[in-house]
């Protein structure tokens, strides 16, 4: 598992005080890094911050001054930023802000899943308050609540729950729609009457564009990260790591006939398509996080196993499980739960919870996570659950 990917349950692991510090450091990391508003209203937000940082050090540690605070941002491990300076956590892995001050991927995510007050921030803040206000109508969060932390798993089940509202059939194709086309023209999001229902698409967020353009990650397709470097060259990257590391990184420049050219910078050749921003909603980051993400691999298997003939169905019994795989003619059935994360002791949690055990479930897991095998097989023994990675499974429905 990625340092990335493990954030929220680090942040579970730190103090009260060492979770506010994380929040001031957060929010004034993304005021650093944006170019929006005005310089009066972005200093008063990072003295806002200092203020509370020095709060969480309380009487027995001396907190930096505000130079000092606004200094270490930059190239600072994020452990090293907290009072106590917290040891093995994956924090110590991760930073907020490049020593150049780009914002690193690892800012957003802990916007969303780490801190109080991430509505506030430049940028990802607009993405938050959308959330909020989704969930509030969809009757997740009550209307006079304060803007707070919420977890993955409280946004899908808002999500999944308000779309479910409108039959098996539409919630089927509205997940569905999340996870192939994330970024939609409005008049296509205008066909699919469940996702104009769930206000889920929103405009692109300033800090996924440059010029009045956007670029889509050819992996996930959603609005890669614009960074603006200071010789007018912008970094365009997509925010999911993995992506990023195959390649999902291009710089953009002006150019004097095209206007905007884009150029890779990793392996990947691929060069999306420049797009206009006018006509096109996506969905905001947490949702391409904790939705998007996450069905990647669900939608990808059942493509797959349906071109070998197989019979699949999505989510099926109310989202009891994410694939139900039987091939005609034969008495075997799969019921495949997808996992695209590797914590052990996450997955050891969930079948302690399940009252009924997971019976005969696979649990597959993405095949470059193969060398976690045999930690969740240990962890699901005896329980009557497997564990496969994904080409272990269409291995076996094709050989049945």
């Amino acid at each position: 598992m990625s340092a990335v990917a493990g954030t929220a349950a680090a942040v579970q692991e730190l103090d009260e005080d060492q979770r506010a510090a994380l929040d001031t450091c957060v929010v004034a990391a993304l005021a650093l890094s944006s170019s929006e508003g005005e310089a009066q209203g972005q200093m008063r937000l990072l003295m806002e911050c200092h203020g509370r940082y020095v709060r969480s050090f309380g009487v027995v540690e001396q907190a930096p001054s505000y130079e000092v605070f606004t200094r270490r941002l930059r190239g600072s491990r994020v452990a090293d930023l907290l009072p106590g300076r917290p040891q093995g956590s994956v924090l110590g892995k991760l930073w907020l802000l490049d020593d150049d001050g780009m914002p690193s991927l690892a800012l957003h995510r802990l916007a969303v899943e780490a801190s109080e007050h991430g509505h506030q921030a430049p940028g990802i803040g607009a993405d938050i308050r959308h959330l909020h206000s989704l969930l509030r109508a969809v009757g997740m969060l009550p209307v006079s609540s304060g803007l707070s932390r919420i977890s993955g798993e409280t946004v899908q089940h808002a999500v999944f729950r308000a779309l479910r509202g409108a039959g098996f059939e539409a919630y089927t194709r509205g997940r569905e729609a999340m996870v192939r086309t994330p970024v939609l023209t409005r008049r296509a999001l205008s066909r699919n009457t469940a996702l104009v229902e769930l206000g889920a698409y929103t405009g692109i967020s300033p800090t996924r564009q440059f010029g009045g353009l956007w670029a889509a990650c050819p992996m996930c397709r959603w609005t890669m990260r614009a960074t603006y470097r200071p010789n007018g060259v912008v970094d365009v990257e997509c925010e999911d790591e993995r992506h990023s590391l195959l390649g999902s990184r291009y710089w953009a420049e002006p150019a004097a006939v095209e206007g905007w050219r884009l150029a890779p910078c990793g392996e990947l050749r691929t060069v999306p398509e420049l797009l206009p921003v006018e006509g096109y909603v996506a969905l905001p980051y947490a949702l391409w996080l904790w939705v998007t993400l996450p069905g990647l691999l669900e939608v990808e298997l059942r493509d797959r196993l349906v071109a070998l003939g197989a019979e699949v169905r999505l989510w099926p019994f109310g989202d009891a499980y994410d694939l139900h795989v039987t091939r005609p003619g034969r008495s075997r059935a799969w019921r495949v739960d997808v996992k695209t994360w590797a914590d052990p002791y996450g997955l050891a949690q969930k079948l302690r919870e399940d009252p009924e055990g997971p019976g005969e479930l696979c649990f597959v897991v993405p095949e470059h996570l193969r060398g976690y095998l045999p930690l969740l097989r240990r962890v699901v023994r005896g329980s009557g659950a497997r564990v496969l990675t994904d080409a272990d499974l269409v291995a076996e429905v094709e050989g049945a």
